[in-house]
């Protein structure tokens, strides 16, 4: 809500708490209608004396109690509005004693009536600014978490496209390419074919979300199959996924970003490679997917800046505590990524 808005708002809770005074105090009494006229006007004033430091400090207040836990916060938040609240009207009474608005033989009634009736209308108020603050509080956090999910997804994207783009792994496949061309023509073909899909996928920018676990694992195959090419017998590799979970929802490149460190890290540097099996299982409405390689494993939790890092964060954006990303040491030697995601059919 805009300031103008805010103001605007605040101005018509003003007139509406002072016409709902004047009623109860004028017409709910023996007093003339007449007296109605003073009344609203007081009411009016006491509004603005009350509500003017209220407008201008409760923003900073909600943005403090939107980061506390609920019961402290609506706590926090009702003991700053009755304690403006009986501030500003005690500020008020005085300033009309002294303008000779009020009687000095009545100052301490009015403290007495008006500070209750401050009170009562400032624990409603509290309320609904509490209510408010954990409202925009929540907004605001989603809004964080879908902007940084985009500059990572993004930031994902150009990391793959820039693995693809590595002078090494072009050269090696050009190089499998033409060893290829003579010996096995229909092989380098779809070696070819393989280089342009896995390219496609990297620089397509147009599914920014979430896509088909369907998409994942035709990148991966296409990837594995480059490999394939480039090390022989060397990776072994096996896809299992459960029936029903290739229409589920992921963000891109979570697979095959497994799949490329598993890779790089336990097959191409072994001289008798390695094998790479991805699974994807359904699981109490999650989304189970592993990548498990025999390799020599992980020393210890991936660094700040390596893909699995990047990938924790990714998810951790984009769905807090409803997805993870855990990392074990296997027993018969190798590492195990496991990713649980919620799962999410694609529309």
């Amino acid at each position: 809500m805009g300031r103008g808005q805010r103001w605007a708002v605040f101005a018509g809770l003003t007139l509406l708490v002072a016409a709902a005074v004047t009623g109860t105090m004028v017409l709910g009494s023996t007093a003339p209608l007449a007296a109605a006229a003073p009344v609203f006007a007081l009411s009016i004033f006491y509004g603005a004396f009350i509500g003017f430091p209220m407008m201008g400090l409760l923003p900073a207040v909600g943005q403090r109690v939107g980061r506390m836990a609920p019961a402290r916060g609506l706590f926090t938040m009702m003991a700053a509005c009755v304690g403006l609240a009986a501030l500003s009207m005690l500020v008020a009474t005085g300033t009309l004693a002294g303008l000779g608005v009020i009687p000095r033989a009545q100052v301490s009634q009015r403290l007495l009536n008006d500070g209750l009736l401050s009170v009562l209308l400032a624990l409603p108020m509290s309320v609904g600014a509490f209510a408010y603050s954990r409202m925009v509080g929540r907004l605001q956090e989603a809004q964080r978490r879908r902007a940084r999910a985009e500059a990572l997804t993004l930031e994902a994207r150009f990391s793959s496209l820039s693995a693809r783009l590595q002078p090494h792994f072009l050269f090696n496949t050009l190089n499998s390419i033409a060893a290829l061309v003579r010996e096995d023509p229909r092989a380098a073909e779809h070696l070819v074919e393989r280089l342009s899909a896995l390219l496609r996928g990297a620089l397509d920018a147009s599914h920014a979300g979430p896509v088909p676990l369907q998409r994942e694992l035709d990148l991966v195959q296409d990837y594995l199959d480059i490999e394939q090419v480039r090390l022989g017998a060397r990776l072994r590799s096996r896809v299992e996924v459960e029936p029903g979970c290739e229409a589920l929802r992921v963000p891109p490149f979570t697979l095959q970003t497994l799949v490329e460190n598993a890779v790089k890290y336990a097959v191409a540097p072994r001289r008798e490679g390695g094998e790479v099996q991805v699974r994807a299982r359904q699981e109490r409405g999650a989304l189970q997917l592993e990548v498990v390689d025999d390799g020599p494993g992980f020393g210890g939790p991936p660094p700040s800046g390596h893909g699995l890092d990047m990938l924790a964060q990714r998810l951790d954006t984009a769905y807090g505590e409803a997805a993870s990303v855990r990392v074990e040491r296997r027993a018969e030697g190798g590492a195990r990524v496991c990713v649980r995601l919620p799962a999410e059919r694609a529309e």
